[in-house]
């Protein structure tokens, strides 16, 4: 099933807290302002197998196959940290989308990445995987790619614009 490219009225990306200029940017201007950075990486599911679990646990009960690889575009970023200029004291940058827990006790869906990780210039906001825009179900406009993390770590409950950035001291 193919669902549309839903409409272009969400909440655009901003970064505020710990930084020099905070800033509102739209996918065109990350496009624009930005230079384009290409990852081949592969998410998976925190719960891929989880359905095997002896004794049971909570949540999707996945099988084998909660994973793939595809190729992402988008901008790095630490080139989106360094237009907005982390402020001295910065430790973490976290994220917070769209998506919102499904039952109202859960806590919102935020994940946080140490600064150092941030701005190491592997972690991505992609805007497209394996050539096209990035679809719907998998973060459309706007995702966090994170190599090397679950796809819990890597925003997958927080991607359908990340919409939020924002840097914490400690």
């Amino acid at each position: 099933m193919i669902l549309p490219s839903p409409p272009e009225l969400l909440p655009l990306p901003f970064l505020q807290g710990k930084v020099n200029t905070p800033l509102t940017l739209s996918v065109a201007d990350l496009k624009s302002r930005c230079e384009p950075a290409e990852i081949v990486a592969v998410n998976q599911c925190s719960g891929n197998g989880r359905g095997f679990f002896q004794p049971r646990v909570p949540g999707g009960q996945l099988g084998n196959g909660a994973m793939g690889n595809a190729r992402w575009i988008g901008v790095r970023l630490k080139d989106v940290l360094n237009k907005a200029g982390v402020a001295e004291g910065a430790r973490q940058v976290t994220f917070n989308g769209l998506d919102k827990p499904l039952i109202a006790q859960t806590p919102d869906l935020i994940k946080a990445l140490d600064m150092d990780h941030a701005l190491d210039g592997e972690v991505l906001l992609a805007y497209e995987m394996n050539g096209e825009e990035l679809p719907w179900l998998n973060g459309y406009p706007l995702r966090l790619v994170v190599p090397g993390y679950y796809g819990t770590g890597t925003a997958t409950n927080t991607p359908r614009s990340t919409s939020g950035l924002r840097f914490r001291g400690l």
